[in-house]
Protein backbone atom coordinates (compact mmCIF):
# COMPACT_ATOMS: atom_id res chain seq x y z
CA UNK A 1 0.00 0.00 0.00
CA UNK A 2 2.80 2.41 0.94
CA UNK A 3 4.47 1.76 -2.42
CA UNK A 4 1.25 2.52 -4.29
CA UNK A 5 0.77 5.76 -2.35
CA UNK A 6 4.34 6.74 -3.14
CA UNK A 7 3.80 6.11 -6.87
CA UNK A 8 0.69 8.29 -6.78
CA UNK A 9 2.65 11.01 -4.99
CA UNK A 10 5.51 10.78 -7.47
CA UNK A 11 3.09 11.07 -10.40
CA UNK A 12 1.62 14.22 -8.84
CA UNK A 13 5.11 15.58 -8.22
CA UNK A 14 6.11 15.00 -11.83
CA UNK A 15 2.88 16.51 -13.16
CA UNK A 16 3.29 19.58 -10.96
CA UNK A 17 6.89 19.96 -12.06
CA UNK A 18 5.90 19.81 -15.75
CA UNK A 19 3.11 22.33 -15.14
CA UNK A 20 5.52 24.66 -13.31
CA UNK A 21 8.02 24.40 -16.17
CA UNK A 22 5.32 25.15 -18.73
CA UNK A 23 4.04 28.13 -16.74
CA UNK A 24 7.57 29.45 -16.31
CA UNK A 25 8.11 29.07 -20.07
CA UNK A 26 4.95 31.10 -20.71
CA UNK A 27 6.07 33.87 -18.37
CA UNK A 28 9.54 34.03 -19.94
CA UNK A 29 8.03 34.38 -23.43
CA UNK A 30 5.27 36.83 -22.53
CA UNK A 31 6.77 39.44 -24.88
CA UNK A 32 8.16 37.07 -27.53
CA UNK A 33 6.58 37.95 -30.92
CA UNK A 34 4.44 35.14 -32.29
CA UNK A 35 4.52 33.07 -29.09
CA UNK A 36 1.40 31.07 -28.24
CA UNK A 37 0.96 30.20 -24.58
CA UNK A 38 1.28 26.52 -23.69
CA UNK A 39 -0.60 24.30 -21.31
CA UNK A 40 0.29 20.98 -19.70
CA UNK A 41 -2.63 18.62 -20.31
CA UNK A 42 -3.13 16.19 -17.44
CA UNK A 43 -5.04 12.92 -17.41
CA UNK A 44 -5.49 10.15 -14.84
CA UNK A 45 -3.40 7.02 -14.96
CA UNK A 46 -5.23 3.77 -15.62
CA UNK A 47 -6.71 2.64 -12.29
CA UNK A 48 -6.22 -0.81 -10.77
CA UNK A 49 -9.30 -3.03 -10.39
CA UNK A 50 -10.06 -4.29 -6.85
CA UNK A 51 -12.90 -6.21 -5.36
CA UNK A 52 -14.15 -3.01 -3.82
CA UNK A 53 -13.75 -0.93 -6.99
CA UNK A 54 -11.07 0.71 -9.11
CA UNK A 55 -8.21 2.28 -7.19
CA UNK A 56 -6.59 5.29 -8.82
CA UNK A 57 -2.92 5.38 -9.66
CA UNK A 58 -2.32 9.10 -9.88
CA UNK A 59 -1.87 11.49 -12.79
CA UNK A 60 0.16 11.85 -15.95
CA UNK A 61 0.87 14.73 -18.35
CA UNK A 62 -0.36 13.43 -21.71
CA UNK A 63 1.04 16.36 -23.71
CA UNK A 64 2.00 20.01 -23.64
CA UNK A 65 -0.18 21.83 -26.14
CA UNK A 66 -0.16 25.39 -27.37
CA UNK A 67 -3.37 27.37 -27.18
CA UNK A 68 -4.06 27.98 -30.84
CA UNK A 69 -7.08 28.63 -33.05
CA UNK A 70 -6.48 27.82 -36.71
CA UNK A 71 -9.62 29.63 -37.84
CA UNK A 72 -8.58 32.90 -36.20
CA UNK A 73 -5.05 32.58 -37.54
CA UNK A 74 -6.34 32.01 -41.08
CA UNK A 75 -8.54 35.08 -40.74
CA UNK A 76 -5.56 37.08 -39.54
CA UNK A 77 -3.40 35.95 -42.46
CA UNK A 78 -6.04 36.99 -44.96
CA UNK A 79 -6.59 40.31 -43.19
CA UNK A 80 -2.83 40.91 -43.07
CA UNK A 81 -2.46 40.21 -46.79
CA UNK A 82 -5.25 42.62 -47.69
CA UNK A 83 -4.00 45.26 -45.26
CA UNK A 84 -0.45 45.12 -46.63
CA UNK A 85 -1.72 45.36 -50.21
CA UNK A 86 -3.84 48.41 -49.46
CA UNK A 87 -1.04 50.08 -47.48
CA UNK A 88 1.48 49.44 -50.25
CA UNK A 89 -0.84 50.76 -52.96
CA UNK A 90 -1.78 53.80 -50.86
CA UNK A 91 1.81 54.71 -50.01
CA UNK A 92 2.72 54.67 -53.70
CA UNK A 93 -0.32 56.46 -55.11
CA UNK A 94 -0.01 59.16 -52.47
CA UNK A 95 3.26 60.21 -54.11
CA UNK A 96 1.51 60.70 -57.47
CA UNK A 97 -1.33 62.54 -55.78
CA UNK A 98 1.14 64.96 -54.18
CA UNK A 99 2.98 65.38 -57.48
CA UNK A 100 -0.02 66.13 -59.70
CA UNK A 101 -2.03 68.22 -57.26
CA UNK A 102 0.84 70.40 -56.04
CA UNK A 103 -0.14 74.04 -56.68
CA UNK A 104 3.47 75.09 -57.22
CA UNK A 105 5.22 72.15 -58.89
CA UNK A 106 2.26 70.63 -60.77
CA UNK A 107 1.50 71.25 -64.43
CA UNK A 108 -1.36 73.74 -63.88
CA UNK A 109 0.71 76.81 -62.90
CA UNK A 110 3.18 76.25 -65.76
CA UNK A 111 0.29 75.88 -68.22
CA UNK A 112 -1.35 79.07 -66.95
CA UNK A 113 1.92 81.02 -67.10
CA UNK A 114 2.54 79.91 -70.68
CA UNK A 115 -0.88 80.97 -71.94
CA UNK A 116 -0.61 84.26 -70.04
CA UNK A 117 2.58 84.85 -72.01
CA UNK A 118 0.77 83.93 -75.25
CA UNK A 119 -1.91 86.49 -74.34
CA UNK A 120 0.79 89.11 -73.80
CA UNK A 121 2.11 88.44 -77.31
CA UNK A 122 -1.43 88.81 -78.61
CA UNK A 123 -1.60 92.19 -76.85
CA UNK A 124 1.81 93.31 -78.23
CA UNK A 125 2.51 91.10 -81.27
CA UNK A 126 5.70 92.95 -82.31
CA UNK A 127 7.19 93.19 -78.82
CA UNK A 128 10.39 91.18 -78.66
CA UNK A 129 10.37 91.08 -74.80
CA UNK A 130 6.83 89.66 -74.86
CA UNK A 131 7.86 87.08 -77.44
CA UNK A 132 10.96 86.19 -75.41
CA UNK A 133 8.78 85.79 -72.31
CA UNK A 134 6.54 83.40 -74.30
CA UNK A 135 9.57 81.31 -75.25
CA UNK A 136 10.83 81.33 -71.66
CA UNK A 137 7.46 80.20 -70.34
CA UNK A 138 7.31 77.56 -73.07
CA UNK A 139 10.68 76.23 -71.87
CA UNK A 140 9.36 76.24 -68.30
CA UNK A 141 6.26 74.30 -69.39
CA UNK A 142 8.33 71.78 -71.33
CA UNK A 143 10.64 71.42 -68.33
CA UNK A 144 7.61 70.78 -66.12
CA UNK A 145 6.38 68.04 -68.45
CA UNK A 146 9.83 66.46 -68.42
CA UNK A 147 10.40 66.72 -64.68
CA UNK A 148 6.99 65.24 -63.86
CA UNK A 149 7.55 62.42 -66.31
CA UNK A 150 10.97 61.86 -64.75
CA UNK A 151 9.34 61.61 -61.33
CA UNK A 152 6.82 59.08 -62.63
CA UNK A 153 9.66 57.10 -64.20
CA UNK A 154 11.55 57.16 -60.90
CA UNK A 155 8.43 55.74 -59.22
CA UNK A 156 8.40 52.98 -61.84
CA UNK A 157 12.05 52.20 -61.09
CA UNK A 158 11.19 52.20 -57.39
CA UNK A 159 8.41 49.68 -58.02
CA UNK A 160 10.89 47.48 -59.90
CA UNK A 161 13.34 47.67 -57.00
CA UNK A 162 10.65 46.81 -54.45
CA UNK A 163 9.38 43.91 -56.56
CA UNK A 164 12.89 42.45 -56.73
CA UNK A 165 13.34 42.92 -52.99
CA UNK A 166 9.95 41.32 -52.23
CA UNK A 167 10.75 38.32 -54.42
CA UNK A 168 14.07 37.79 -52.63
CA UNK A 169 12.37 38.04 -49.25
CA UNK A 170 9.64 35.58 -50.28
CA UNK A 171 12.30 33.09 -51.41
CA UNK A 172 14.20 33.47 -48.14
CA UNK A 173 11.08 32.93 -46.04
CA UNK A 174 10.08 29.92 -48.14
CA UNK A 175 13.49 28.30 -47.53
CA UNK A 176 13.15 28.89 -43.79
CA UNK A 177 9.69 27.28 -43.80
CA UNK A 178 11.19 24.27 -45.61
CA UNK A 179 13.90 23.96 -42.95
CA UNK A 180 11.33 24.10 -40.17
CA UNK A 181 9.18 21.52 -41.94
CA UNK A 182 12.18 19.20 -41.93
CA UNK A 183 13.11 19.97 -38.31
CA UNK A 184 9.56 19.56 -37.01
CA UNK A 185 9.18 16.17 -38.65
CA UNK A 186 12.52 15.01 -37.21
CA UNK A 187 11.87 16.35 -33.69
CA UNK A 188 8.35 14.94 -33.46
CA UNK A 189 9.55 11.60 -34.80
CA UNK A 190 12.07 11.36 -31.97
CA UNK A 191 9.44 12.43 -29.39
CA UNK A 192 6.78 9.84 -30.23
CA UNK A 193 4.73 12.41 -32.16
CA UNK A 194 4.52 15.00 -29.37
CA UNK A 195 4.02 18.51 -30.87
CA UNK A 196 7.06 20.74 -31.33
CA UNK A 197 5.18 23.80 -30.09
CA UNK A 198 8.02 26.33 -30.16
CA UNK A 199 9.00 25.31 -33.69
CA UNK A 200 5.35 25.67 -34.72
CA UNK A 201 5.42 29.22 -33.40
CA UNK A 202 8.57 29.99 -35.36
CA UNK A 203 7.03 28.61 -38.53
CA UNK A 204 3.78 30.51 -38.01
CA UNK A 205 5.80 33.70 -37.55
CA UNK A 206 7.40 33.08 -40.95
CA UNK A 207 3.98 32.52 -42.50
CA UNK A 208 2.83 35.80 -40.95
CA UNK A 209 5.82 37.57 -42.54
CA UNK A 210 4.93 35.96 -45.87
CA UNK A 211 1.36 37.25 -45.59
CA UNK A 212 2.75 40.78 -45.47
CA UNK A 213 4.23 40.17 -48.94
CA UNK A 214 1.42 38.21 -50.60
CA UNK A 215 -1.82 36.41 -49.78
CA UNK A 216 -1.01 33.12 -48.03
CA UNK A 217 -2.94 29.86 -47.75
CA UNK A 218 -1.56 27.03 -45.63
CA UNK A 219 -2.42 23.34 -45.84
CA UNK A 220 -1.09 21.23 -42.98
CA UNK A 221 -0.05 17.68 -43.76
CA UNK A 222 -0.34 14.67 -41.46
CA UNK A 223 3.46 14.55 -41.03
CA UNK A 224 3.48 18.10 -39.66
CA UNK A 225 4.62 19.77 -42.88
CA UNK A 226 3.09 23.01 -44.13
CA UNK A 227 2.29 23.34 -47.80
CA UNK A 228 2.18 27.05 -48.57
CA UNK A 229 0.38 28.76 -51.44
CA UNK A 230 0.64 32.46 -52.20
CA UNK A 231 -1.47 34.88 -54.21
CA UNK A 232 -4.37 33.11 -55.85
CA UNK A 233 -3.10 29.59 -55.25
CA UNK A 234 0.44 29.59 -56.61
CA UNK A 235 2.40 26.87 -54.78
CA UNK A 236 5.45 28.15 -52.94
CA UNK A 237 6.34 25.42 -50.43
CA UNK A 238 5.46 21.75 -50.83
CA UNK A 239 6.82 19.70 -47.94
CA UNK A 240 10.60 19.97 -48.06
CA UNK A 241 10.73 21.75 -51.43
CA UNK A 242 10.45 25.46 -52.14
CA UNK A 243 9.72 27.01 -55.51
CA UNK A 244 12.12 29.79 -56.50
CA UNK A 245 10.63 33.08 -57.68
CA UNK A 246 12.56 35.55 -59.83
CA UNK A 247 12.10 39.17 -60.86
CA UNK A 248 12.80 39.29 -64.61
CA UNK A 249 12.34 41.91 -67.36
CA UNK A 250 9.05 41.68 -69.22
CA UNK A 251 9.31 40.38 -72.78
CA UNK A 252 7.12 43.30 -73.95
CA UNK A 253 8.95 45.99 -71.94
CA UNK A 254 12.49 45.34 -70.65
CA UNK A 255 12.12 48.28 -68.23
CA UNK A 256 9.26 46.51 -66.46
CA UNK A 257 10.06 43.74 -63.96
CA UNK A 258 7.64 40.83 -63.67
CA UNK A 259 7.62 37.80 -61.40
CA UNK A 260 8.60 34.43 -62.83
CA UNK A 261 9.15 30.96 -61.41
CA UNK A 262 12.03 28.62 -62.14
CA UNK A 263 10.75 25.34 -63.50
CA UNK A 264 12.20 22.54 -65.55
CA UNK A 265 12.60 23.84 -69.06
CA UNK A 266 13.01 27.47 -68.09
CA UNK A 267 11.18 30.39 -66.49
CA UNK A 268 7.43 30.75 -66.39
CA UNK A 269 6.11 34.28 -65.94
CA UNK A 270 3.31 34.39 -63.39
CA UNK A 271 0.24 36.43 -64.34
CA UNK A 272 -0.15 39.40 -62.02
CA UNK A 273 -3.66 38.30 -61.02
CA UNK A 274 -2.06 35.23 -59.40
CA UNK A 275 0.05 37.41 -57.10
CA UNK A 276 -2.61 39.33 -55.25
CA UNK A 277 -2.38 40.48 -51.65
CA UNK A 278 0.51 41.69 -49.54
CA UNK A 279 2.90 44.48 -50.40
CA UNK A 280 3.89 42.71 -53.63
CA UNK A 281 0.26 42.59 -54.75
CA UNK A 282 -0.09 46.25 -53.80
CA UNK A 283 2.91 47.22 -55.92
CA UNK A 284 1.63 45.30 -58.93
CA UNK A 285 -1.85 46.78 -58.52
CA UNK A 286 -0.43 50.29 -58.20
CA UNK A 287 1.62 49.89 -61.34
CA UNK A 288 -1.15 48.44 -63.50
CA UNK A 289 -4.13 50.34 -62.08
CA UNK A 290 -2.57 53.73 -61.37
CA UNK A 291 0.96 54.35 -62.62
CA UNK A 292 0.44 52.93 -66.12
CA UNK A 293 -2.79 54.82 -66.92
CA UNK A 294 -1.57 58.06 -65.33
CA UNK A 295 1.75 58.05 -67.19
CA UNK A 296 -0.02 57.08 -70.43
CA UNK A 297 -2.55 59.87 -69.88
CA UNK A 298 0.23 62.34 -69.14
CA UNK A 299 2.05 61.36 -72.35
CA UNK A 300 -1.16 61.71 -74.34
CA UNK A 301 -1.69 65.15 -72.83
CA UNK A 302 1.84 66.24 -73.81
CA UNK A 303 1.44 64.82 -77.32
CA UNK A 304 -2.01 66.31 -77.83
CA UNK A 305 -0.97 69.69 -76.47
CA UNK A 306 2.10 69.92 -78.70
CA UNK A 307 0.32 68.73 -81.84
CA UNK A 308 -2.72 70.97 -81.49
CA UNK A 309 -0.62 74.02 -80.59
CA UNK A 310 1.65 73.32 -83.56
CA UNK A 311 -1.36 72.92 -85.86
CA UNK A 312 -2.51 76.43 -85.00
CA UNK A 313 0.97 77.97 -84.95
CA UNK A 314 1.83 76.91 -88.50
CA UNK A 315 -1.29 78.70 -89.77
CA UNK A 316 0.26 82.10 -88.97
CA UNK A 317 3.39 83.93 -90.04
CA UNK A 318 6.33 85.31 -88.13
CA UNK A 319 7.81 88.83 -88.00
CA UNK A 320 9.66 88.34 -91.28
CA UNK A 321 6.47 87.28 -93.02
CA UNK A 322 7.50 83.62 -93.38
CA UNK A 323 4.95 80.88 -92.61
CA UNK A 324 4.88 79.58 -89.07
CA UNK A 325 6.70 76.35 -88.19
CA UNK A 326 6.13 73.81 -85.43
CA UNK A 327 6.46 75.53 -82.07
CA UNK A 328 7.14 72.23 -80.24
CA UNK A 329 8.79 68.97 -81.22
CA UNK A 330 7.40 65.80 -79.66
CA UNK A 331 7.59 62.08 -80.28
CA UNK A 332 5.59 59.28 -78.72
CA UNK A 333 4.99 57.18 -76.79
CA UNK A 334 7.18 58.95 -74.19
CA UNK A 335 5.88 62.34 -75.29
CA UNK A 336 6.20 64.04 -71.90
CA UNK A 337 9.87 63.05 -71.75
CA UNK A 338 10.63 64.05 -75.34
CA UNK A 339 8.71 67.31 -75.73
CA UNK A 340 10.92 70.28 -76.65
CA UNK A 341 10.54 73.90 -77.73
CA UNK A 342 11.37 73.88 -81.47
CA UNK A 343 12.32 77.55 -81.92
CA UNK A 344 14.75 79.79 -80.11
CA UNK A 345 14.35 83.04 -82.04
CA UNK A 346 11.43 85.11 -80.67
CA UNK A 347 10.90 86.60 -84.14
CA UNK A 348 9.86 83.14 -85.39
CA UNK A 349 6.71 83.14 -83.28
CA UNK A 350 3.85 83.21 -85.79
CA UNK A 351 1.62 85.78 -84.08
CA UNK A 352 0.09 87.16 -87.29
CA UNK A 353 -2.38 85.37 -89.49
CA UNK A 354 -1.33 84.26 -92.96
CA UNK A 355 -3.17 87.01 -94.88
CA UNK A 356 -2.66 90.16 -92.81
CA UNK A 357 0.29 92.33 -91.94
CA UNK A 358 3.13 90.81 -89.89
CA UNK A 359 2.21 93.15 -87.03
CA UNK A 360 -1.33 91.79 -86.59
CA UNK A 361 -2.22 89.49 -83.71
CA UNK A 362 -4.91 87.28 -85.17
CA UNK A 363 -2.99 84.00 -84.94
CA UNK A 364 -1.73 84.87 -81.46
CA UNK A 365 -5.34 85.33 -80.39
CA UNK A 366 -6.17 81.91 -81.85
CA UNK A 367 -3.23 80.43 -79.94
CA UNK A 368 -4.39 82.04 -76.69
CA UNK A 369 -7.90 80.67 -77.18
CA UNK A 370 -6.50 77.13 -77.24
CA UNK A 371 -6.19 77.33 -73.46
CA UNK A 372 -9.94 76.95 -72.96
CA UNK A 373 -10.95 75.21 -76.20
CA UNK A 374 -11.84 71.52 -76.24
CA UNK A 375 -8.89 70.36 -78.29
CA UNK A 376 -8.22 66.87 -76.93
CA UNK A 377 -9.95 63.50 -76.94
CA UNK A 378 -11.87 64.19 -80.10
CA UNK A 379 -12.62 67.78 -79.21
CA UNK A 380 -14.32 66.96 -75.92
CA UNK A 381 -11.88 68.34 -73.33
CA UNK A 382 -9.43 71.22 -72.94
CA UNK A 383 -5.80 70.92 -71.88
CA UNK A 384 -6.64 71.88 -68.32
CA UNK A 385 -9.65 69.58 -68.20
CA UNK A 386 -7.55 66.65 -69.40
CA UNK A 387 -4.96 67.33 -66.72
CA UNK A 388 -7.62 67.92 -64.07
CA UNK A 389 -9.19 64.56 -64.88
CA UNK A 390 -5.84 62.90 -64.16
CA UNK A 391 -5.55 64.80 -60.89
CA UNK A 392 -9.13 63.90 -59.97
CA UNK A 393 -8.66 60.24 -60.87
CA UNK A 394 -5.60 59.94 -58.65
CA UNK A 395 -7.11 62.04 -55.87
CA UNK A 396 -10.31 59.99 -55.69
CA UNK A 397 -8.39 56.71 -55.78
CA UNK A 398 -6.04 57.97 -53.07
CA UNK A 399 -8.93 58.92 -50.77
CA UNK A 400 -10.61 55.57 -51.44
CA UNK A 401 -7.44 53.65 -50.59
CA UNK A 402 -6.88 55.73 -47.47
CA UNK A 403 -10.35 54.90 -46.14
CA UNK A 404 -10.28 51.21 -47.08
CA UNK A 405 -6.74 50.84 -45.75
CA UNK A 406 -7.74 52.25 -42.37
CA UNK A 407 -10.82 49.99 -42.27
CA UNK A 408 -8.74 46.92 -43.12
CA UNK A 409 -6.14 47.87 -40.53
CA UNK A 410 -8.90 48.08 -37.93
CA UNK A 411 -10.20 44.64 -38.97
CA UNK A 412 -6.70 43.21 -38.69
CA UNK A 413 -6.25 44.73 -35.24
CA UNK A 414 -9.56 43.22 -34.06
CA UNK A 415 -8.58 39.77 -35.36
CA UNK A 416 -5.15 39.97 -33.77
CA UNK A 417 -6.74 41.09 -30.50
CA UNK A 418 -8.96 38.00 -30.57
CA UNK A 419 -5.87 35.83 -31.10
CA UNK A 420 -4.02 37.59 -28.31
CA UNK A 421 -6.95 37.13 -25.93
CA UNK A 422 -6.92 33.40 -26.64
CA UNK A 423 -3.26 32.60 -27.19
CA UNK A 424 -1.37 35.44 -25.55
CA UNK A 425 0.26 35.17 -22.14
CA UNK A 426 -1.66 36.75 -19.25
CA UNK A 427 0.93 37.34 -16.55
CA UNK A 428 -1.65 37.57 -13.76
CA UNK A 429 -3.14 34.24 -14.79
CA UNK A 430 0.29 32.65 -15.03
CA UNK A 431 1.23 33.99 -11.59
CA UNK A 432 -1.90 32.34 -10.17
CA UNK A 433 -0.94 29.10 -11.93
CA UNK A 434 2.50 29.24 -10.36
CA UNK A 435 0.96 29.32 -6.88
CA UNK A 436 -1.52 26.56 -7.76
CA UNK A 437 1.12 24.21 -9.15
CA UNK A 438 3.46 25.06 -6.26
CA UNK A 439 0.81 23.89 -3.81
CA UNK A 440 0.25 20.79 -5.94
CA UNK A 441 3.99 20.10 -5.81
CA UNK A 442 4.06 20.60 -2.03
CA UNK A 443 1.00 18.41 -1.51
CA UNK A 444 2.46 15.62 -3.64
CA UNK A 445 5.67 15.86 -1.62
CA UNK A 446 3.56 15.44 1.51
CA UNK A 447 1.99 12.30 0.03
CA UNK A 448 5.45 10.85 -0.54
CA UNK A 449 6.44 11.79 3.01
CA UNK A 450 3.37 9.97 4.41
CA UNK A 451 4.13 6.96 2.21
CA UNK A 452 7.64 6.76 3.69
CA UNK A 453 6.21 7.04 7.18
CA UNK A 454 3.77 4.19 6.53
CA UNK A 455 6.57 2.06 5.10
CA UNK A 456 8.70 2.65 8.22
CA UNK A 457 5.75 1.63 10.40
CA UNK A 458 5.42 -1.63 8.49
CA UNK A 459 9.09 -2.33 8.96
CA UNK A 460 8.75 -1.90 12.73
CA UNK A 461 6.04 -4.51 12.99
Amino acid sequence: MANSIMNVGISGLQAAQTALLTTSHNISNATTPGYNRQQAIQSTNTPLPHSNGFIGRGVQVSTVQRIYNQYLVSQSLQAQGQSSQLDSHYNEIKQIDNLLADTTSGLTPALHNFFNAVQDVASSPTSIPSRQAMLSNAEALVSRFQSMDQRLSEMREGVNSQIASSVNEINSLAQQVVRLNTNIQAVEGSANGQPANDLYDQRDALIRDLSKLANVDVVRQSNGHYNVFIGNGQSLVVGTSAMALKAVPSSSDPQRLVVAMDQQGGEIVLPEHQLQGGSLGGLLAFRSETLDPIQDGFNQLALGFANTFNAQHIQGKNLSGAPGVNFFTVTGPAAARNIRVAITDPALIAAADSVGEVANNRNALQLAELQTKNMLQGGTVSYQSAYSSLVSLVGNKTRELEVTSQAQESLLAQTDQAIQSLSGVNLEEEAANLLRYQRMFQASSKVIEISNSLFDSLLRI
